[in-house]
C-alpha cells in the first residue's frame, strides 16, 4: 500500500511524542517504517500495519531507549571521525609545515616580544570561538532544527576550546615561554580537526534536508 502525506506525518508525530526528539533520527526511522508498511501487499488498515511495523523494528514500547541508543551510536561515529581528522592533519605535509610554522612563530614572539604574548594568545583562542558563533547563527538562520548530527558537530568543534582553556590558565609563569607555544599549537590542531568534523556534520544535515 502507498502511504499518504498525512500518514507519513502521523508516523513522524508519533515518534516525536514518543521520545525521538532529533528530526534526523526520526527521518531514518520514518523511512524504515514507511518502507516496511508499503511492502505489505495484503489488505489491512494503516494503523494496524503501523503498529505491526513498530513491533517488527522492536520499537513498539521503547522509543526513549531507541532515542538514547541512537545518540550513543551517533556519538561513536563522530568520535571516530574526530580521531580520523586529527590523524589526517598530523599526516598531511602541508598541515605539518603550517603547524611547525605556527609553533616556531609563537615561540619567537614569546621569547622576543613578551609584552604582546597575552593579546596574541587571546586572539588565537578567540578565533575559533568567533567561527563557531558564526556557524551557530548560520545554522539557526537556515532553520536546521534539533539535529543530532549538528549537536555532535558543534560539540567536537568546541572540544578543543573547552579542553585547552583550563590548562592555559594553570601554566606556570616561569615556564610560560616553553609551555604556552606547545599548548596553543595543540589547541590549533584540535580546533582545525573540530571544524572539519563540524563541516562533515553540516553537509550530512544538508543532504538529509534535500
Amino acid at each position: 500500500m502507498k502511504l499518504t502525506k498525512e500518514e507519513v506525518q502521523f508516523i513522524d508525530k508519533y515518534l516525536k511524542e514518543g521520545g525521538i526528539k532529533y528530526w534526523d533520527i526520526r527521518l531514518e526511522m520514518v523511512d524504515h517504517l514507511v518502507s516496511d508498511i508499503e511492502s505489505y501487499e495484503g489488505s489491512a488498515d494503516f494503523k494496524t500495519l503501523f503498529l505491526q511495523s513498530l513491533k517488527n523494528a522492536n520499537w513498539a514500547k521503547n522509543l526513549n531507549e531507541v532515542n538514547t541508543n541512537s545518540w550513543k551510536s551517533t556519538n561513536k561515529i563522530y568520535r571516530s571521525k574526530h580521531t580520523k581528522e586529527l590523524l589526517s592533519i598530523l599526516k598531511n605535509p602541508i598541515y605539518i609545515i603550517g603547524i611547525l610554522g605556527f609553533y616556531s612563530g609563537f615561540t619567537w614572539v614569546t621569547n622576543l616580544f613578551p609584552l604582546i604574548l597575552r593579546p596574541l594568545s587571546f586572539a588565537v583562542l578567540l578565533a575559533p570561538m568567533i567561527v563557531m558563533v558564526y556557524e551557530l547563527i548560520r545554522s539557526w538562520r537556515m532553520k536546521l532544527g534539533h539535529s543530532i548530527n549538528m549537536n555532535y558537530g558543534f560539540f567536537y568543534f568546541s572540544f578543543g576550546i573547552i579542553m585547552m582553556n583550563l590548562p592555559i590558565q594553570f601554566l606556570p609563569k616561569e615556564y610560560l615561554n616553553i609551555w604556552l607555544p606547545i599548548v596553543m599549537t595543540v589547541y590549533l590542531i584540535l580546533a582545525i580537526a573540530g571544524y572539519r568534523v563540524y563541516k562533515f556534520a553540516f553537509k550530512e544535515v544538508l543532504k538529509m534536508k534535500n
